[in-house]
């Protein structure tokens, strides 16, 4: 179907494909110092934009460059803090302004152009970025993808190569429940929310340390205020204990890494780390001109130290195959006027169903973006309106969050006005919270609060 037809991406980008662009790649493991390089680039230039996985990193660049007396922009999904005079930028992958001309450009983690959902970002920002210069940062399997794909659009590809400045030693065997061997800088790493506080409790229980605990579900504010404390010589929290490691930065003092598990919960079953995952979480033990300058790994259990030693032996991981895409605007009103009495998740199923690929890319997974569609479907709404809500950061399968949804979406129909803190989705509670049911209330309500400010 000539409508879903996504064979020519590059195309989508005249502006970009108009200037000859140099694209330069800093390959290396975490810890190998390939960030240095592009950051100076982007301090130096003019006019200089960072793309970054998270809002954290987005963070922590736009704080380093403010610092250095180079005004800098920051422009995530839930913050806009522009300054006209300034022409540097600290983005999240999704938010680079792709319509403004830059002299310098810096993606990080561009392996993640292949990542199932969030992959789309990376393969617009690389095909849309007007810059001269545009240094990429990440693994050592994008190089062959990105090389193919910037043969056809006519730019030059230069690698750099990055060496681990300092030593990952694995130990001998497991940790095997010996929480009497915490010692400081440990980081355990689990991806169980309910284990997470039953580790902290064990831990603590010792009497002579603290932990510091992180997850995906609390605010960004409270995870960068426990890596504080983490890393902080003398505030007593000497452990740390994370699911979100890698989003955390890589300016922790880890000393070592225990992984609770090497597998993660889905959804649905257990799903194996892959070898990228164990490799970047792993490597973030030791760090140059740090506290703890040697870093060391471990498992919680003996049988798992085998998968942790064939994936820090791998030394040619598989490169990766494809570049993620996402439907447009300009493609997706297209559909939607062929097909007028078609649902916005059918218009997305004939995306999928009908897609047309060049070999070197894939469609991204639409399901969430599904989920959304049907919470909205009977709410008047443009096309242009449901494209956007869709993207929004909403798990329909959490009650609140689908409500919160439907009730913005009505608002937006109407160009009607909402004050967040005058109705029944934030209620404060008067006393500390006590119980994980309460805290997961208040997660649930600040999700809300991260939607309301995506959408204003």
């Amino acid at each position: 179907m000539k409508l879903t037809d996504c064979k020519t991406p590059r195309k989508l980008y005249p502006e970009a494909r108009r200037i000859k662009r140099n694209i330069i790649l800093h390959i290396g493991p975490t810890n190998s110092g390939k960030m240095y390089a592009p950051l100076r680039r982007l301090q130096e230039a003019e006019s200089s934009v960072y793309g970054g996985p998270t809002r954290l990193s987005a963070f922590e660049v736009n704080e380093r460059v403010n610092k250095s007396g180079n005004g800098c922009n920051l422009l995530t999904g839930e913050d806009q803090h522009i300054r006209e005079q300034f022409e540097k930028y600290a983005c999240t992958v999704e938010m680079i302004p792709l319509a403004k001309d830059f002299e310098v450009a810096v993606l990080d983690d561009i392996h993640l152009i292949n990542d199932e959902e969030r992959g789309w970002a990376w393969t617009q920002a690389l095909l849309g970025l007007r810059a001269k210069e545009i240094h990429l940062c990440g693994e050592v399997t994008a190089i062959p993808l990105i090389k193919r794909i910037c043969e056809v659009t006519g730019d030059t590809v230069t690698v750099n190569y990055y060496e681990r400045a300092t030593e990952l030693i694995v130990e001998p065997r497991g940790f095997h429940n010996s929480f009497s061997n915490i010692l400081p800088g440990d980081c355990v790493i689990t991806f169980s929310r309910k284990n997470m506080f039953a580790l902290r409790k064990r831990i603590e229980s010792l009497g002579n340390v603290k932990a510091a605990i992180s997850y995906g579900n609390l605010p960004l504010e409270s995870r960068a205020e426990q890596a504080k404390l983490f890393n902080g010589l003398n505030s007593g929290y000497d452990v740390l204990i994370a699911a979100d490691v890698l989003e955390l930065g890589q300016n922790l003092n880890i000393r070592r890494i225990i992984f609770e598990r090497v597998d993660k919960d889905n959804g649905a079953d257990y799903q194996p780390l892959t070898v990228s995952e164990i490799n970047q979480m792993a490597s973030l033990a030791g760090r140059a001109k740090s506290q703890f300058e040697r870093g060391y790994v471990c498992t919680f259990h003996n049988g798992d130290m085998r998968v942790l030693r064939q994936s820090l032996a791998v030394s040619n991981p598989m490169p990766l195959p494809r570049a993620g895409l996402y439907p447009t605007l300009d493609q997706v009103e297209t559909v939607a006027a062929e097909f007028p009495e078609e649902t916005f998740a059918g218009i997305l199923e004939i995306f999928e169903e009908y897609r047309q690929l060049d070999t070197y890319y894939f469609l991204c997974n639409l399901t969430k973006q599904k989920e959304i569609a049907n919470v909205i479907q009977d709410i008047d709404l443009s096309v242009n309106d449901r494209y956007t809500l869709v993207g929004a950061p909403c798990n329909t399968k959490d009650s609140m969050m689908s409500e919160a949804m439907a009730k913005f979406a009505r608002v937006i129909s109407s160009r009607g006005q909402f004050n967040l803190e005058d109705s029944e989705l934030i209620v404060i509670p008067e006393n500390p919270v006590r119980t994980t049911e309460e805290l997961r209330g208040l997660e649930n309500m600040h999700k809300v609060i991260m939607l309301y400010l995506w959408l204003s």
